[in-house]
């Protein structure tokens, strides 16, 4: 056994535990087959190519990483650089909430790391100091919550105006013909599109609002779709439009001619569809690549 294979397979089944995820949720995400997979963990073989660009969708972790155990950093300045969030104008404020002497080079990871620890032994001070009431918490959490939707709220805004555009046609069918992709050079995942041979002009992203497909997507997540692949192949994700509802669902075909729409969190119930009323249901298309969000 390769030891290069084995640390590769350890990687995988290491992210697997870490998503809660097992090898039937790898060869339904990923389209791989059970023999493909069977074997990457078994350290007989080793992703590539499109399989390697679907599991590190699905596991959350760079391609790079996956198989060589490592993120491509070459130094601390390189480390530095990437965090692109910590402007020049914080290290003058850490530097004077710390009480450290401005004129030696700080990094700028040791000083955020400070002022972090600082900022939670203070808060650790005050919450011994004072028990909040259950009403408070409560405010509290309505307040989180409030705050996660704002910052999704620029994908919603982006959502409502694609599935408005939608509800312009008489029916999907003519929608879908007159779609036309816009704005390549702003979207990441053109080059997804063509390395996975999908139909570039007409992908239409949806941003998830929900939780009901985690671990696999997570809320906020933008999602490409495909609206060319409509032919449902079990346990595969599509979004779907049924009366006033727009999502993401695993669809299964039944043997009574029904359909299963499966959610990924178990707090969201599954629902099954019967034969009869399987008209109220449209496939929008195939989602074929997704990026999920994980905002500090």
């Amino acid at each position: 056994m390769s030891d290069d294979l084995s640390q590769i397979a350890s990687r995988i089944r290491e992210s697997m535990e870490e998503q809660g995820l097992k090898q039937v949720d790898i060869v339904k995400t990923t389209g791989v087959s059970k023999g493909s997979v069977s074997k990457w963990l078994s350290a007989r073989a080793k992703p590539s190519g499109e399989s390697l660009l679907r599991l590190s969708q699905v596991l959350g972790e760079s391609e790079y990483w996956l198989l060589n155990g490592e993120y491509p950093y070459s130094s601390y300045a390189d480390i530095d650089d990437a965090m692109d969030s910590i402007k020049e104008s914080e290290r003058n404020h850490y530097i004077a909430e710390l009480g450290l002497n401005p004129g030696l080079p700080y990094s700028i990871r040791f000083l955020q790391e400070e002022f972090e620890s600082k900022m939670f032994s203070e808060y650790e001070k005050l919450e011994q100091q004072y028990e909040m009431s259950a009403e408070q918490e409560h405010q509290i959490e309505e307040y989180e919550k409030w705050l996660e939707w704002e910052e999704r709220a620029d994908d919603f805004i982006e959502n409502k105006s694609t599935l408005e555009q939608i509800e312009e046609y008489s029916t999907l069918v003519i929608f879908i013909e007159n779609f036309k992709y816009a704005e390549e050079s702003l979207r990441s995942q053109s080059e997804i599109a063509r390395r996975t041979n999908t139909n570039l002009d007409k992908t239409l992203f949806y941003n998830q609002e929900d939780r009901s497909m985690e671990p696999i997507i997570t809320i906020g997540a933008q999602c490409s779709i495909d609206l060319t692949r409509r032919t449902i192949r079990n346990g595969k994700l599509y979004l779907i439009r049924r009366h006033n509802f727009y999502g993401v669902r695993a669809l299964f075909s039944q043997s009574d001619g029904g359909l299963l729409l499966q959610c990924k969190n178990t707090e969201y119930p599954d629902e099954k569809i019967p034969k009869s009323k399987i008209d109220s249901l449209e496939i929008l298309g195939y989602v074929y690549a997704w990026t999920n969000m994980d905002p500090w």
